[in-house]
């Protein structure tokens, strides 16, 4: 049986089964066949392929480079012969898979979530941090994922979605609250509700304020936009947020001189293309460059929340 017939047969089936458990015993439980007849199938998929599809570390079982590229295909095929008989059968409508931070749903593409629903599509959302995301992405687990910060390696399509200037938000009685923007030597001397010492906003904002000889002292370490607003709002400390972050009454946000803007990328492979689109077609066209148009940035009104 050549490669392309096994693809096209269980084989595919239980090798996406063996990946999710990397491990032949529960793999072959989950598949009610033996051990052994996993083996063979497995075994005579590799020979036909003409790759190592995983490889022993100690007691535990990995995935090679082709073993994982062939289970994110093949855990693709699977997911779109589970909805293609759905449909068939008038159960489902189809569904985009996406996978992302809390701040970012909430705040980034919440509404995009809201308008594709509206077009009768179903929205699967996995919560995930940045490599979470992207491992689901190449897992096959999702079919988008919406990362901040850096884009992705060019081993995925990928496209900016939105920038926002960051804000620091701080009570309405507070001198630096009057202000249209402040620099960052503004902060000198502030107590600051932040993320924990490794997410990505902490590093590049500790890096910030060293640059600028800001001296500072952590209030609070909480993760998650919502978490940092709500500690300022208690009168904790200060913080730092990405502009679109809404707040309550008694808080306001004053954009920040010397601080990058935070940039958001939807990420994703070929497959599922068209629920793709219809997701990106909920933003700003991209531009002559190609990328897709850059939210304006979020200035605060009058009672100091973002428009």
């Amino acid at each position: 049986m050549t490669g392309r017939e096994l693809l096209e047969a269980d084989a595919l089936r239980c090798f996406a089964v063996f990946a999710e458990h990397r491990n032949f015993t529960a793999a072959a439980a989950a598949l009610h066949i033996s051990q052994p007849a996993l083996h063979v199938k497995i075994r005579k998929l590799a020979a036909a392929l003409d790759v190592d599809l995983y490889q022993r570390d100690g007691r535990r079982l990995t995935l090679t480079v082709a073993g994982e590229r062939l289970a994110a295909y093949a855990l693709d095929s699977r997911r779109r012969t589970d909805e293609f008989l759905r449909e068939l059968h008038h159960e489902s409508t189809p569904t985009l898979t996406i996978a992302a931070g809390r701040g970012a749903l909430r705040w980034v593409v919440g509404e995009a979530i809201r308008q594709v629903g509206r077009q009768g599509r179903r929205v699967h959302v996995i919560t995930a941090d940045r490599d979470a995301a992207l491992a689901a992405l190449h897992a096959g687990q999702a079919d988008l994922a919406v990362i901040a910060h850096d884009p992705p390696t060019r081993q995925v399509e990928a496209v900016q979605i939105a920038a926002y200037r960051q804000v620091l938000v701080l009570g309405e009685r507070h001198p630096l609250a009057e202000r249209r923007q402040v620099r960052l030597r503004d902060l000198d001397g502030l107590d600051l509700v932040v993320p924990p010492a490794n997410r990505p906003h902490r590093r590049a904002l500790d890096r910030a304020l060293l640059d600028a000889g800001v001296r500072w002292q952590a209030a609070a370490e909480v993760d998650g936009w919502d978490l940092l607003v709500h500690l300022a709002g208690l009168g904790v400390g200060a913080t730092v947020v990405n502009g679109c972050v809404g707040l309550p009454d008694g808080l306001r946000a004053v954009p920040i001189d010397g601080l990058p803007k935070i940039r958001y990328w939807a990420t994703w492979r070929q497959p599922r293309a068209q629920l793709v689109r219809d997701f990106l077609s909920q933003f700003p066209p991209p531009d002559s460059t190609g990328r897709a148009g850059v939210s304006p940035p979020v200035e605060p009104d009058r009672a100091g929340t973002p428009r």
